[in-house]
């Protein structure tokens, strides 16, 4: 028996309705490995200029810029400036700010998956809870996405001129939108003196604005 008659065989045992729903799967699958091998190439390409710049800077641990979730620690730290979400949270200790993006880029989000999950179960309630979170959704959806735009542009503030703040808030807002936007900004950015110069991450110092 040839590979021929194999697939003949297999063709014939597979109905209609069954050979659309593995064309749905199949296509769910593809994509979701798309989607995977995207975030992975968004990862390394990340992790490469983000290690160059903690490791010019002089942190001690420059690694964390391979290790997920570890890489967004970096990036909070490594600014000296002091964390401000908006006003409402504001602290000189940035690792703070990174436990805040956490909050609100993963912790809020699976939390109220897990309420709307609950009330969705109960009669007349759900229907209602079902509009409130459509609302909350979008609300925690705002708040990540303010949340990085600001590490974004606190890491590029360390790099850039104090002149040039209103291009690293517009390059940050532009990173929610464009996730390739920050990795290419850490390549253009992973070579040029921090703030407090090179290897000065535990003893900074003031440099002088370039004319």
């Amino acid at each position: 028996m040839d590979i021929s008659d194999i697939l003949d065989n297999i063709a014939g045992s597979i109905s209609y309705d069954d050979a659309i729903v593995l064309l749905f799967v199949g296509v769910w699958v593809f994509f979701c490995i798309l989607f995977l091998i995207g975030i992975v190439i968004n990862h390394i390409l990340l992790a490469i200029p983000l290690y160059i710049m903690a490791d010019k800077a002089g942190y001690a641990h420059p690694f964390l810029a391979f290790i997920p979730f570890a890489n967004y620690y970096l990036v909070h730290i490594l600014p000296m400036k002091e964390y401000n979400y908006i006003g409402i949270f504001k602290t000189y200790e940035r690792g703070k700010g990174f436990l805040l993006y956490l909050i609100v880029k993963y912790i809020l989000p699976f939390g109220m998956g897990f309420v709307a999950m609950f009330i969705s179960f109960l009669p007349f309630l759900g229907f209602l809870a079902s509009f409130v979170m459509q609302f909350v959704t979008w609300i925690g959806y705002a708040a990540s996405g303010i949340a990085k735009a600001i590490m974004v542009a606190d890491l590029l503030q360390t790099y850039m001129k104090k002149s040039d703040k209103g291009l690293t808030i517009f390059l940050g807002i532009l990173s929610v939108f464009v996730p390739l936007a920050f990795p290419i900004c850490c390549y253009a950015l992973c070579n040029k003196e921090p703030e407090f110069g090179f290897g000065n991450y535990y003893c900074p110092v003031t440099l002088p604005e370039e004319e």
